[in-house]
């Protein structure tokens, strides 16, 4: 029998236990443990003393464990938590519906020279020069429009809130 296999053999149990550790499965153990001891068979030639076979065979099934917990973290493998998915998808209703109603108070509320420059800043991303130059106004009288407008905006939708 080679120095590998003796080696493997006589730690086998203690490799077992760190895998299990480690991956919190026994099948999955057993698994590192045949992947590890393959890849160290093909290098069994290498392989001069005992502690040698030893140290490789503890690291091999170390790094084999960390490469499928990483594996199963980034395949998203864990099951994910349902009320978590639902709460994304609340809040993404809800965000739907804010948006809804401050365009709807932007569309019913404000004139038309709030609406262009709020909806030219904001939705278009547009900088306060190129507003400007478009309305043919000042920068300072853009950004005075634009905090009357949003704060509008604000006061309309937190009063509404409040009434619901």
């Amino acid at each position: 029998m080679d120095i590998l296999t003796k080696t493997f053999i006589g730690i086998r149990q203690r490799l077992h236990m760190m895998a299990s550790r480690m991956l919190a499965d026994d099948a999955e153990a057993d698994d590192a443990l045949q992947d590890a001891f393959y890849r160290l068979w093909q290098r069994r030639d290498a392989i001069e003393s005992e502690s040698q076979a030893e140290g490789l065979s503890t690291i091999t099934v170390r790094n084999i464990c960390i490469d499928n917990l990483r594996r199963r973290q980034n395949n998203g493998t864990e099951p994910l938590d349902t009320a978590i998915t639902q709460q994304a998808d609340e809040d993404d209703d809800d965000r739907h519906e804010t948006y809804e109603s401050v365009r709807g108070i932007i569309e019913r509320e404000l004139g038309e020279r709030e609406r262009r420059v709020i909806t030219m800043r904001d939705t278009m991303g547009m900088d306060f020069e190129d507003i400007a130059d478009t309305l043919g106004i000042s920068e300072n009288n853009v950004r005075m429009i634009l905090s009357r407008a949003r704060r509008t905006v604000r006061m309309i939708y937190l009063s509404r809130q409040k009434k619901s």
